[in-house]
């Protein structure tokens, strides 16, 4: 039997991580501020800035205000649906 025929249930399950990138939050620019953050995740200002602050969601550096790169969002979101009971 061929390894490359063989695929598990949890390979089959995941998602392509381009896929995910291309279809989840398609109508936001790759490089989102604080307002489209809050949009996207249905959080409070506070809450994003609080996350962004803490690390758990990547910035990038952009003097105060709050820029984040559209593929940490998803990473965040996905890493937080892997980790729900």
């Amino acid at each position: 039997m061929d390894d490359t025929s063989e695929i598990t249930e949890t390979e089959e399950s995941q998602p392509n991580t381009n896929d995910v990138y291309h279809t989840m939050f398609a109508d936001y620019p790759d490089i989102v501020g604080a307002k489209q953050l809050c949009e996207m995740l249905d959080l409070k200002y506070r809450t994003v800035c609080k996350f962004v602050r803490e690390g758990k969601i990547p910035r990038m550096p952009h003097g105060r205000k709050i820029r984040v790169a559209k593929i940490e969002v998803i990473n965040y979101v996905l890493q937080r649906a892997q980790n729900k009971p």
